[in-house]
């Protein structure tokens, strides 16, 4: 049932109209004047509005102008009623934005049948708009499960490739010099590991999806689970000269889901490494906090994240909708990832405030009551 807002400052024209309307099975909401109908219009968000034109300021011409510099109001559609019969009156109010124009007096019939052409028309719009954006949301869908199985194939191709092919290698060829061969395989051991954070960012995405990640809480070595993990991923871009600073106490207590939790902190810094300049600095702090909890804190001197993109780097395959100038590995889910790991754990994710470059923080609080630990 659409509900309609009738305008005018004639009292006995008013409640007439407004019973006449009612009983068309229409809500009807009444105004006295313009600033009565701008107010109730905004309370309100009716459907269609039925303005009378000579009323004191502001007038009909006037509160529709008013109206359409309200994005909440611009849209809504606008019948002008008025003694006025002229020619020129009534272009004046079309290109006002009137949707019609209604001169007094009138015949209930036609004015209905005006009511309901709008309503239709109006209708029509929205459908068709609807219909046009949702054809454009398939396309843009299709367009990044494109991107996406593309990105799949070279992420996925590229290490496995880097480790067929030296091990073939080093296996079909028996080389002189003992280092060529441990050469060849440390070549294959950099991609399977690389090979292997691909697949478990892809478990750890259908635990998400599947709303059944892993929660149960482990006691964290620091040396083995931390500092280990970071050192190696760190170890992927020495072609970069990064430096590297790493304050984590090689003892303490941290409760968390052990595979979970080092694949989110290997993402939180694999994103400093990857956006940092050659020759940049990165600082990695882990701090373990009373009973199990942890702050983890990353920060880089980067070209940082603009305030308005804070929450979008967060989206899934993020870094993947960037077409053809997309320059950087990954599947585009690590921060996806991580914010989703603190998360179920009751901590969060987030990029705060920095004099410069990128600050990630990250905070695990300790176990609750329900948490489950295992020993």
């Amino acid at each position: 049932m659409a509900t309609i807002l009738i305008i005018d400052d004639e009292p006995a024209l008013l409640f007439a109209l407004a019973a006449k309307i009612k009983r068309r099975g229409y809500s009807v909401i009444t105004a006295v004047n313009g600033e009565d109908g701008l107010q109730k219009a905004r309370e309100a968000l009716p459907d269609l509005i039925v303005s009378d034109v000579m009323m004191p300021p502001p007038n009909g011409f006037e509160l529709r102008k008013l109206m359409r510099d309200d994005p909440q109001l611009a849209t809504i559609p606008f019948i002008f009623l008025t003694a006025r019969t002229s020619v020129d009156d009534r272009v004046s109010g079309l290109q006002d934005g009137a949707d019609d124009y209604i001169t007094k007096p009138f015949e209930t019939e036609e004015l209905f049948a005006r009511i309901e052409a709008v309503l239709r028309r109006v209708q029509t719009e929205q459908t068709r708009g609807r219909d046009e954006m949702k054809l454009i949301a398939q396309e843009d869908m299709e367009k990044l499960k494109q991107e996406i199985l593309q990105n799949y194939h070279h992420e996925l191709g590229t290490p496995l490739t880097n480790i067929l092919l030296p091990l073939e290698l080093a296996a079909r060829n028996r080389f002189e010099n003992p280092e060529e061969t441990s050469q060849f395989i440390k070549t294959a051991l950099s991609n399977a590991d690389r090979l292997k954070s691909l697949v478990t960012d892809l478990i750890i995405l259908s635990d998400i999806d599947q709303e059944n990640l892993n929660s149960i809480r482990q006691a964290i070595d620091l040396n083995i689970n931390i500092i280990g993990p970071v050192q190696k991923r760190f170890d992927r871009y020495k072609n970069k000269k990064l430096n590297l600073s790493i304050d984590c106490p090689e003892q303490g207590v941290i409760l968390a889901p052990r595979r979970e939790f080092t694949h989110s902190i290997v993402h939180l810094l694999d994103n400093a490494l990857k956006f940092s300049p050659e020759n940049g600095f990165i600082h990695f702090t882990l701090t373990p906090l009373k009973n199990g909890g942890a702050i983890v804190q990353v920060q880089d001197n980067g070209p940082g994240i603009r305030a308005d993109f804070k929450d979008k780097v967060f989206d899934r395959f993020y870094q993947i909708n960037q077409g053809d100038k997309r320059v950087h590995e990954g599947l585009g889910v690590g921060l996806t990832i991580a914010r989703a790991v603190f998360s179920s754990l009751g901590g969060s994710v987030e990029i705060i405030e920095s004099p410069e470059g990128c600050t990630v923080r990250a905070l695990l609080p300790e176990p609750g009551q329900d948490d489950i630990i295992y020993e």
